[in-house]
C-alpha cells in the first residue's frame, strides 16, 4: 500500500491512501514524541439499528445498544482478555462507541508494530458464545443502571427524547436492559459481518512509528483477511425526523440544585461531507459568541446567579440529525431558559460583532495548531474527519472562510424559538413528616 503526503499549512508530516479493500489509512509521523497512538474506527454506531447486510442482501433490524455491545465484547476472545495483551506490550488500549461510529485505540512507547498487530487482529477477528454474551448482558446491564442514575447523562437524554420523534438519536448509546436481553451471537457476528468491513473503516496512526514498516503489517494482515473485502452496510434512508416531540421534559432526582438544558433542532441537512463540516464549524463558532465563557451573554448571567461553571454550549450534528444543547446548574431554571432565549433573539435581530467574531476564529485557529501536541487528539480529529471524506486540514479552511453573514444565518436558523424544548432536571422533594 502506497501512501502520498498531504499537504497542509503546519508543516505536518502526514500520509495517507486507500488500500486496496477499502480501508483508508492515514499515518502522522511525530518522530520526536515518545508515544504513538493507534485508533481503528469503523462507520458504526448507536443509531445503525436498520442496515442491509452487504452479503445476504437481507433487510436487519436489531435491538437497540447493538454497536456498544458490539464494542465491549470484542475485548474477549479464545485467550481472554485483549487488554491485558496490551498491557504486556507495555501499552494502554480502549474503545468507545458514539451515535455513529465505534473506535478502538492504543496508546503506547513501545512496540509500537506489535501493538498494530494486535489492534488489526482482535478487532477484525470475533469471537462470540452465548455464556460470554450472557456475561456481558449482566456488566453492561449495571452500566445502563448506572447511567440511570447519572444526572447529566438523564437530562441530556431527557432532551434528545423531547427534540426527536423516531430518530434513534433519542436512544441510550447503551440501550436498555430489555433491549440488550434481545441481543445473541448471532445479532452480533451479523453485525460485525456487515460494519467491520475495511471499506468501512478508517485506521490513524500517529507518533514514533514507522510508515512503511508499518503499511507492511497492514498490508500482510489485509490479504489474509480477502473474503472481508468490498461492500459496505447500505443503511437507512436519511431519516428526517420532522418537528419536536414535546415542548417540555421533566424529571426529579436527589441533586442538589436544578439543572437545565435548552435544545434546538437542526432542521439544515445533507449527506455531503463538507457540507456538514461547514455547518458544524459555523454552528461552533456561532455558540462561542453568543454562549462562551468570553461573551456578554455569560458574563451577564453569571452576574446574575444563574449560571456557574456547570454552563456550557454544545452542538452535535451529522448527516441526518443535528441539535444544540444549552445550559448547566441553576436555582432559577424558568429564568435562565427566557433569558437564553432572549439572547438567541437579539442574535437573529442584530447578528455577529466583527471584531468578537475575529477573535473567537483566531482562538479557534490556536486551539487547532495546539491539537497537534497531542497523539490522541491528531489520530481522533484524523477518524472524525475521515468519516467525512475530509481531513483535519479541509476543517481549517473552512474555518477561515466562514463570513460573520453565515454565522448570522447559522443563529436565525438554529436558534428558532419553534424548534425549542427544554429538559429540566429538579431536587426530589423530600417526604414530609
Amino acid at each position: 500500500m502506497n501512501l502520498r503526503p498531504i499537504d497542509n499549512a503546519l508543516g505536518e508530516e502526514v500520509l495517507a491512501g486507500t488500500h486496496d479493500s477499502g480501508l483508508r489509512v492515514v499515518v502522522v509521523r511525530k518522530p520526536g514524541f515518545s508515544r504513538t497512538f493507534g485508533v481503528f474506527t469503523t462507520n458504526y454506531g448507536s443509531i445503525d439499528d436498520r442496515f442491509v447486510d452487504p452479503r445476504t442482501g437481507a433487510a436487519m433490524h436489531v435491538p437497540d445498544g447493538v454497536a456498544h455491545f458490539l464494542e465491549h465484547k470484542m475485548f474477549e476472545d479464545e485467550r481472554g482478555d485483549v487488554s491485558d495483551r496490551f498491557s504486556a506490550l507495555g501499552a494502554m488500549s480502549n474503545a468507545f462507541t458514539s451515535f455513529t461510529n465505534t473506535s478502538y485505540l492504543f496508546s503506547t512507547s513501545s512496540h509500537e508494530l506489535e501493538c498494530l498487530d494486535l489492534l488489526l487482529d482482535f478487532v477484525q477477528e470475533p469471537y462470540f458464545t452465548p455464556e460470554l454474551v450472557a456475561k456481558e448482558q449482566g456488566i453492561i446491564g449495571q452500566e445502563i443502571r448506572m447511567y440511570d442514575d447519572d444526572p447529566s447523562w438523564r437530562i441530556y437524554f431527557g432532551l434528545l427524547q423531547a427534540l426527536f420523534r423516531e430518530h434513534p438519536v433519542r436512544i441510550n448509546i447503551a440501550g436498555t436492559e430489555e433491549s440488550i436481553a434481545r441481543i445473541d451471537p448471532d445479532v452480533l457476528f451479523s453485525c460485525h459481518r456487515a460494519f467491520y468491513r475495511p471499506a468501512n473503516m478508517v485506521l490513524t496512526l500517529v507518533g514514533a512509528i514507522d510508515p512503511v514498516q508499518a503499511m507492511a503489517r497492514v498490508d500482510a494482515d489485509l490479504e489474509a483477511r480477502r473474503a472481508t473485502w468490498g461492500g459496505i452496510p447500505h443503511r437507512r434512508q436519511p431519516f428526517h425526523d420532522g418537528p419536536i416531540e414535546s415542548r417540555s421534559a421533566t424529571l426529579a432526582m436527589d441533586v442538589a440544585r436544578s439543572k437545565l438544558l435548552l435544545g434546538f433542532k437542526e432542521t439544515e441537512l445533507s449527506t455531503d461531507g463538507r457540507s456538514v463540516e461547514r455547518r458544524e464549524i459555523a454552528t461552533n463558532l456561532l455558540l462561542e459568541l453568543l454562549f462562551g465563557r468570553s461573551s456578554r451573554t455569560y458574563e451577564r448571567l453569571y452576574a446574575a446567579g444563574l449560571v456557574d461553571e456547570s454552563f456550557s454550549a454544545q452542538y452535535s450534528g451529522e448527516f441526518d440529525f443535528g441539535f444544540a444543547a444549552i445550559g448547566g446548574d441553576t436555582d432559577e431554571p424558568e429564568r435562565l431558559e427566557q433569558e437564553l432565549l432572549r439572547a438567541a433573539d437579539e442574535f437573529a435581530n442584530y447578528g455577529p460583532d466583527p471584531a468578537d467574531l475575529d477573535r473567537i476564529r483566531r482562538m479557534s485557529v490556536g486551539r487547532f495548531a495546539s491539537q497537534f501536541n497531542s497523539t490522541e487528539s491528531v489520530a481522533l480529529g484524523f477518524s472524525s474527519s475521515a468519516m467525512r471524506d475530509l481531513t483535519p486540514f479541509d476543517g481549517l479552511d473552512l474555518l477561515r472562510s466562514i463570513t460573520a453573514d453565515e454565522v448570522h444565518a447559522r443563529g436565525k436558523s438554529l436558534l428558532d424559538a419553534s424548534r425549542c424544548a427544554r429538559s429540566v432536571l429538579e431536587p426530589r422533594s423530600s417526604p414530609t413528616s
